[in-house]
């Protein structure tokens, strides 16, 4: 008898056992009663892997799976930091503060090497965060549908966003993107999309979107560099600030569209008095049949200067525009433009 009312207090008291570590997220071993890890974070979502430190921060970027979320507190993680890690369209992996009023901050060791956030995987999103002291900012190699949304970009030593290698059906947007250039002005644009031909990264970088983001002021080259061998990329609702754009490296225009099929359309400009921007939106040929057959619709320009035109399409690249709009009047279109 006194051994079975033991034996049930015994195990009265590992039912209780398990059930308070069941609710502090641990697992618990029935058998022997013992903890042996804990499975869930922040208040108990098992989908975040929350980070105070870099090497957390580090750590997770190389073992986060699809449907994690990184949840960084506030503060700065310095770094150059990298993921491999494939997303996927029912669980996207998402790198963010956990207070998006104040932050996180991924600051590099140098403008001079290096980048923020290198991401080589599909279904990503990165937002609520902040980016700096890097030679690149953020580098999406090979890395799909991924999103990048309410970040800023800044103190950069080339250019701010690259979205580079294959990379498709990506998104920029609801940011600001601005000083960059810091330690090469020819190479401090905004947001790269593609590669030049020589770079010997996968040029099919197409249908990517760059939407609501402020440029500037001091993006010393091009906001907007569309290269060569892209196709259907969409810029819409963005504002561009002319001021620091240096002219170095060909940079006197708020976007160079070397690619084809490009929509440009709801944009705002302000030349600020740089006199060193001769067009608003300029198309070249680098490769032969690339520069076609991109619309312009819709874009307002302020172009203190009346020499400088809206859209310069230079080479044998094509363009058609429609119901853009210039302050003051003055020159509009250059080359095979088609007005509609």
């Amino acid at each position: 008898m006194y051994t079975m009312q033991k034996s049930k207090s015994f195990l009265l008291r590992r039912m209780i056992i398990a059930g308070v570590m069941f609710t502090m997220g641990w697992s618990v071993n029935m058998d022997t009663g013992t903890a042996f890890g804990q499975i869930k974070s922040d208040g108990g979502d098992l989908n975040v892997i929350s980070c105070s430190s870099s090497s957390c921060l580090s750590s997770a970027l190389k073992k986060v799976i699809p449907g994690k979320r990184i949840v960084l507190a506030p503060g700065t993680y310095t770094g150059s930091f990298s993921s491999d890690v494939q997303g996927t369209i029912d669980a996207p992996i998402t790198i963010e503060s956990l207070d998006a009023a104040n932050p996180a901050i991924l600051a590099g060791y140098s403008l001079a090497s290096g980048y923020d956030l290198r991401v080589r995987g599909n279904y990503w999103i990165i937002q609520n965060l902040k980016f700096t002291n890097a030679q690149k900012g953020i580098l999406l190699d090979h890395s799909s549908y991924t999103t990048i949304q309410h970040v800023e970009v800044y103190n950069i030593g080339n250019e701010g966003v690259h979205v580079r290698d294959g990379s498709s059906y990506s998104t920029v947007q609801d940011s600001s993107i601005h000083d960059t250039g810091k330690t090469q002005a020819g190479y401090g644009e905004g947001v790269y999309v593609g590669s030049t031909d020589s770079a010997g990264y996968n040029q099919n970088t197409h249908y990517n979107t760059i939407r609501n983001v402020v440029f500037g002021p001091n993006i010393t080259a091009e906001p907007i560099d569309i290269k060569e061998r892209t196709l259907g990329t969409l810029v819409e609702n963005c504002t561009f600030h002319g001021q620091g754009i240096s002219g170095e490296n060909f940079a006197d225009s708020f976007m160079d569209v070397k690619g084809s099929n490009a929509i440009i359309r709801n944009n705002v400009g302000y030349q600020e008095g740089n006199n060193v921007i001769v067009d608003a939106f300029q198309l070249h040929e680098v490769v032969s049949g690339w520069g076609m057959n991109n619309t312009f619709s819709n874009n307002t320009l302020y172009l203190t200067n009346a020499s400088a035109y809206v859209i310069g399409a230079y080479n044998n690249t094509t363009a058609t525009a429609i119901n853009n709009t210039r302050s003051p009047a003055g020159n509009m279109y250059k080359g095979n433009v088609k007005v509609q």
